[in-house]
């Protein structure tokens, strides 16, 4: 059985189509814990509804305590061999489930699909899947690539691998964590390229959301990432993740100097890239690296905003080019 763990939170208006995906899965034998984590809308009517007309829905209802609380609560209640995490405002393809567990074996711990943020690619049809498989090393290098994502969602995880990862509480950026951490656990995953999950971005999105203090909860998952990989030989390609998601905040948040957090970005970007070039094969693999090492100004304000309109064009092209019938 696979148990789907949904964390809700204040979602009335996506809810309802997020459950309804969940509900309409060709793979049938499920359960749905939903962790309604303190809504003051009415999601949680929505979800008392879904478990009145459907007995694979379970209700949880808890106080506010923040997402990474109400995926470690639905895990704990659930009893599926087999987990996977849906978002609430998220929407996933009647076929995901079924994809997934295709390609789970024995001696395979998570299997990936693709998400997009883009409805057009999310409704594209793949011609014929691709299937890799990875040791924990290479799975690990994979993510440190960006080919692998940390985040938990459109994967199907064996259960010993999400209970003995748990996501950190009180942190934002928790994915990062144990996204990292849950791969350097596993025997061996599957990468398949099927987009199965629509990533909705919306203002409430964690991407989202405007800059506060809470932010910086990035340096503090950092340093517990530094810490975990301090005596393994990865630990450069670690300080090149940190690196890059700093820089992705950095041009989000529009950190300039003059910015009341721009020192502490600044600071932590250098020492993400000081770690990041004790291995020649690191800074070798990464122009960004390269080029902020040669001017962090003309890098922050100019290279990478323009780096990043080429990837999105890049990727849609490539996307339709490879995956369009």
């Amino acid at each position: 059985m696979i148990s789907i763990i949904v964390p809700v939170y204040n979602v009335e208006k996506y809810l309802e189509e997020c459950l309804e995906s969940i509900k309409n899965q060709t793979y049938t034998d499920i359960e749905v814990i939903l962790v309604n984590d303190g809504s003051t809308d009415n999601s949680q009517v929505i979800c008392e509804r879904y478990c009145q007309q459907n007995p694979r829905f379970y209700l949880i209802n808890q106080e506010n305590q923040g997402q990474s609380v109400a995926r470690n609560n639905g895990v704990t209640v659930s009893k599926g061999e087999f987990i996977t995490f849906v978002d609430s405002d998220d929407v996933i393809k009647s076929d995901m489930l079924q994809q997934l567990m295709r390609y789970m074996d024995t001696g395979i711990d998570i299997v990936e699909c693709d998400f997009t943020e883009d409805k057009e690619i999310y409704n594209i049809k793949n011609r014929q899947l691709k299937i890799e498989e990875f040791t924990s090393s290479e799975a690990l290098k994979k993510c440190f690539d960006m080919e692998i994502k940390w985040s938990p969602v459109a994967k199907l995880y064996r259960r010993k691998i999400v209970e003995g990862t748990p996501f950190l509480e009180n942190l934002i950026y928790e994915d990062l964590y144990s996204g990292i951490v849950s791969l350097k656990n596993i025997e061996k995953m599957r990468k398949i390229n099927y987009i199965g999950y629509y990533y909705r971005i919306h203002p409430r999105s964690t991407m989202r959301r405007k800059f506060d203090s809470k932010n910086l909860d990035l340096f503090k998952i950092g340093d517990s990432l530094l810490e975990k990989f301090s005596e393994d030989k990865l630990l450069p390609y670690i300080a090149k993740v940190l690196f890059l998601v700093c820089i992705a905040h950095v041009e989000l948040y529009k950190i300039r100097p003059g910015h009341p957090y721009f020192k502490e970005y600044d600071g932590n970007l250098k020492k993400y890239l000081g770690i990041a070039k004790k291995s020649s094969e690191v800074l070798k693999s990464s122009k960004l690296l390269r080029w902020y090492n040669f001017s962090s100004k003309l890098f922050i304000i100019i290279i990478f905003p323009l780096y990043l309109k080429y990837l999105d064009i890049r990727n849609k092209i490539n996307y339709k080019r490879d995956n369009l019938e």
